[in-house]
């Protein structure tokens, strides 16, 4: 299954491309690795180019929007908001694409589509800001300091027969790994050349023929003919489930089904949507680890080979002892020996390489005589089977990773499968419902503690907070007619969720305001973090409060649903509920056994759980069948 785009394929997007030059950038967003320019096309509608770092880079169109931006986003914005495409390019034959951008001032977004990926503006050669701060050998990626684009990879695109030839002879290992990495056309396309020039793709390099090489630089000219010239984009499926989008035909996927698209910008758009509508790969345990065997059996029998390949070398050297002694002493004396095809001699490495009986290319040291050449042969072949032996054990430890996750696999297919309750529009955030059945929310997380105080805190609410750094803001809707239980019952529920839990705290404090108390807005000389708020005037404290949660069953709406809370809330509606404090339970242990007893998906039951480890107090109207305390 295609996992991210290769070098060929953001050419063939690049070349689609060129009808954005002209076009505007009219907003940008950011989720975590994720950025979206939206452009806007004057006399036609707006486009949005979606980059997932180092996996995606497409014209496609995305229905979230992030609600607050991470600082790169917004420094983009600032930079390059209506600024105009001039050029968009790929670097040289590598996974980066270019887009050069003129707002008076001209900026360069670069996107850097290999690795972890990266996204990067500069002007004047200099880095303003990227999505990740990276520190490789001779290469920093920094606001700040000046720009360097990763070192070229060689561009197969540039070499002749000759230099295509020399730059496989000088690496080792099997032929799709060295057309792969060295060559820089990626495991698809390796695998591609390999299958069109008629060339076993674990091979090792100094098995293959000049005519082996001369039929994978034929088929390596044919692809690049035909992703520039001749493109026929399809997404292919496999048993109805998308595995690749191509700008041409692969070999490859003979047998497949192609579903064909005027470009390949919208195959590869339809395959980006098809990953997030399906059940990702990765939701199976044991597909990352299955991809693994099959790569390490490749390398087993890459190694196998090469290790055979040395023995035979070393045999057949020691078989013809006299005529490889004389071409040696030959050699070193500078004189002609007509006895065996001498194809080249390498002054540097002080070998010469001669074509004789099954050996195309038979390489030895001349400064060494037959049996020390064939003593490396030999240790060539213990070092292969060295690494073998290596490689056989950690496939039988992957196996036994695969065996261990296909048993809990059957172990939760064999639980019951529960079905999800109602999802209410609260459940964006911590919620519950008072004893006197008012509406408390709180936030999961600087985010949507922002999101929360901005969005929902209104006038005649209340805002509640723990006395502890990191607690949730937590909001009584209504809070203005609500008494004094559903405002202790707020306050009881910041503190459940703050930090106060995982620490192991056994009580702590907290407070409530009116909203007109609660500001971004911070003292100058002061700095807020991300979903931090000030409060100003007099707090309404409440001390002592137990740091406990309860979660039960109850009807919301009239529908079934299962609720975190204070206890005295659960009480009043709920009468199924479990008592909890801060303990030494396994939290996942503990979501799994509430799931199995409420009869619900066990994620609904772990989003109400606090953080850390929990305790079993006190049950009512049901058995957990685990040891309650106190």
């Amino acid at each position: 299954m295609k996992e991210a785009i290769t070098s060929f394929d953001l050419m063939a997007l690049v070349a689609e491309w060129q009808g954005l030059v002209g076009g505007y950038i009219d907003k940008v967003y950011q989720a975590k690795d994720e950025v979206i320019l939206r452009i806007n096309m004057p006399g036609s509608e707006r486009r949005e180019l979606f980059c997932k770092a180092g996996k995606w880079l497409v014209l496609h169109h995305t229905e979230e929007r992030p609600e607050t931006l991470p600082p790169f986003a917004t420094g983009l914005r600032k930079a390059i908001d209506n600024a105009r495409i001039t050029e968009v390019r790929q670097q040289g034959f590598d996974r980066v694409a270019i887009f050069r951008l003129d707002r008076g001032v001209v900026y360069d977004l670069v996107f850097e589509m290999f690795g972890k990926g990266n996204v990067v503006l500069v002007q004047g050669g200099n880095t303003l800001a990227s999505v990740r701060t990276q520190s490789f050998k001779g290469r920093q990626t920094k606001a700040g300091i000046a720009y360097d684009f990763p070192p070229a990879g060689t561009n197969p695109l540039d070499l002749d027969r000759e230099g295509f030839r020399k730059t496989i002879r000088a690496a080792k290992g099997p032929i799709v790994k060295v057309l792969a990495s060295p060559l820089n056309l990626g495991g698809t396309y390796a695998e591609e050349l390999c299958l069109r020039a008629g060339v076993a793709k674990s091979a090792a390099v100094s098995a293959l023929s000049d005519a082996d090489l001369d039929a994978l630089f034929t088929a390596l000219n044919n692809v690049a003919v035909a992703v520039e010239q001749e493109r026929r984009p399809a997404m292919i499926l496999d048993g109805g489930t998308a595995v690749d989008a191509s700008p041409i035909d692969l070999v490859l996927h003979a047998g497949k089904e192609r579903r064909e698209f005027p470009t390949f910008n919208e195959a590869l758009s339809t395959y980006v949507s098809s990953l997030a509508a399906a059940k990702p790969a990765a939701d199976d345990a044991t597909a990352t680890l299955r991809h693994r065997i099959s790569q390490l059996q490749e390398n087993l029998e890459s190694l196998r080979q090469e290790s055979m390949a040395a023995e035979a070398r070393a045999i057949f050297l020691y078989n013809h002892f006299p005529l490889f002694d004389e071409m040696l002493r030959a050699v070193r004396e500078g004189r002609e020996f007509d006895e065996v095809q001498i194809k080249a001699i390498d002054q540097e490495k002080r070998t010469v390489t001669v074509a004789i009986g099954d050996f195309d290319a038979l390489e030895l040291h001349y400064e060494t005589d037959v049996t020390g050449n064939g003593q490396a042969f030999y240790e060539a072949r213990r070092e292969a089977l060295r690494k073998a032996d290596r490689v056989v054990e950690a496939i039988r430890d992957a196996e036994q990773q695969v065996r261990a996750a296909q048993k809990k696999a059957v172990k939760a297919a064999k639980r019951p499968k529960a079905k999800p309750t109602r999802k209410f529009w609260f459940e964006a955030y911590r919620w519950t419902l008072s004893s006197e059945g008012f509406l408390l929310l709180g936030g999961r997380d600087a985010k949507t503690n922002d999101s929360l105080v901005r969005k929902h805190l209104k006038e005649g609410d209340r805002y509640a907070h723990a006395d502890v750094h990191g607690a949730p803001s937590v909001v009584v809707k209504e809070g203005s007619k609500a008494g004094d239980a559903t405002l202790r019952e707020a306050c009881e529920f910041a503190l459940a969720y703050s930090k106060a839990w995982p620490a192991g705290m056994t009580s702590g404090s907290a407070f409530w305001v009116l909203p007109e108390q609660v500001s971004k807005q911070a003292e100058s000389g002061e700095f807020l973090p991300k979903g931090g708020f000030v409060v100003r005037g007099k707090r309404n404290y409440v001390h002592d409060i137990p740091v406990e949660l309860a979660i039960g069953e109850v009807e919301v709406e009239g529908h079934r649903k299962v609720m975190g809370g204070p206890a005295n809330a659960l009480a009043a509606r709920s009468q199924r509920y479990v008592l909890l404090r801060p303990g030494e339970m396994d939290r996942e242990r503990l979501a799994i056994r509430l799931a199995k007893t409420f009869e619900v998906p066990e994620d609904e039951v772990s989003r109400l759980l606090p953080a850390g480890g929990a305790a079993v107090h006190r049950e009512h109207g049901l058995d957990l069948g685990l040891d309650a305390a106190g």
